[in-house]
């Protein structure tokens, strides 16, 4: 058990049921957290009878220190009895040598001594009484100790054996949904995405998107245009004070309204230019294909990306590696680069710099 305390069970289960709560996280971990909390939730059970048996032995340990403390109290009143006895037997013998013909008095004191004798039996074998059930008491203690541990033992074998199972569950799953899944269907989207891009860059002619652009905006213009009724402007046409300018009057007559209006002159759509950034060379490479160097290479590109969708979708599953494995392949390499970097960076001793190392100089790149 991780805790034997039913607080700081209920701490520990709070401070889960918060993280859950506030922090986002993979299905996995959601998983092992909530297992961990089910967990939490048994041990509190077994922490509650823990503490109960702790009681028991605690109050077991209690009655043994008062039956120890009485066995030395026995000791003692026997050893004082044992002392009474030798000092009477030394009187007994110091009268007998002064006194023969005291008899009587002998006997009184023989007497005595025997009827301590008997009061030193019965302490001695109440001391055997007291021993025999300190020995059971005891006895009882290791035999609740040995139950405590099989009974933790058996619950551990369980939670492991339910544990395994669940994983096993988990596992079979997981591969249920990788089978159901189409071969190769991420790496077949990169290639469409790829070859959409490079068309609607590259080779749709400009002038006709923007001229569609325009129609279907002036179509959309039309309709959130909304017919006046009862209109003051009827019968007004625009006429221009002197040809050349800019300014234009409205009205029927003299004493028109006038307003400006500027000449708006379409913009001829410049021809695009060919770039291709970092990014498209690296998920090119995810492909095992080169990206276009140049614009009359697009359509080849554009070619083989179609080719290269075609033919992944031919492949059977496993037969070649995933655009995941090659990306985590690339990231543990990096990872390691990484790695090494830092511990060359860290080599040194702190405060002495040296041109000759390159350690001491920031990579530029991975």
């Amino acid at each position: 058990m991780k805790f034997t305390n039913v607080a700081d069970i209920n701490k520990e289960i709070s401070r889960l049921q918060v993280k859950q709560e506030t922090t986002s996280m993979s299905l996995a971990d959601e998983k092992k957290l909530l297992k961990e909390i089910e967990t939490l939730q048994v041990s509190k059970r077994t922490a509650e009878e823990l503490q109960l048996k702790h009681g028991d032995l605690n109050s077991i340990k209690q009655e043994r220190k008062l039956i120890s403390a009485d066995l030395t109290a026995k000791d003692k009143e026997i050893d004082s009895v044992q002392k009474q006895i030798d000092e009477q037997a030394k009187v007994v013998k110091k009268l007998s040598d002064k006194h023969s013909s005291q008899r009587g008095a002998v006997d009184d004191l023989i007497k005595a001594r025997e009827d301590l004798k008997d009061q030193l039996d019965a302490k001695f074998k109440e001391k055997g009484e007291l021993k025999k059930e300190f020995r059971e008491m005891t006895n009882e203690w290791y035999q609740a100790g040995r139950a405590i541990k099989a009974q933790k033992q058996l619950q551990f074998e369980e939670e492991k054996k339910k544990r395994d199972e669940e994983h096993k569950e988990w596992l079979k799953k997981k591969e249920e949904e990788e089978l159901s899944k189409t071969p190769y269907e991420e790496e077949m989207a990169l290639c469409d995405y790829l070859a959409d891009y490079l068309t609607k860059t590259y080779l749709t002619d400009a002038a006709e998107e923007a001229e569609k652009r325009a129609k279907a905006a002036e179509e959309k213009a039309k309709a959130d245009v909304v017919a006046v009724k009862d209109d003051p402007f009827a019968g007004f046409t625009a006429m221009s004070k002197n040809k050349g300018e800019d300014e234009v009057y409205f009205g029927k007559g003299k004493g028109g309204k006038k307003t400006k209006s500027s000449k708006n002159k379409a913009a001829k759509p410049a021809k695009p230019t060919f770039s291709i950034n970092l990014d498209l060379f690296d998920q090119f490479g995810m492909l095992n294909l080169s990206p276009p160097t140049n614009l009359d290479a697009v359509q080849a590109s554009v070619e083989e990306l179609t080719a290269k969708k075609q033919w992944y979708s031919e492949q059977p599953r496993g037969s070649v590696p995933t655009v995941r494995d090659i990306r985590k392949k690339k990231e543990e390499a990096a990872a390691k680069s990484n790695g090494k970097s830092k511990s060359n960076l860290g080599g040194g001793k702190k405060g002495n710099f040296d041109i000759s190392k390159e350690a001491d100089f920031v990579p530029l790149g991975a």
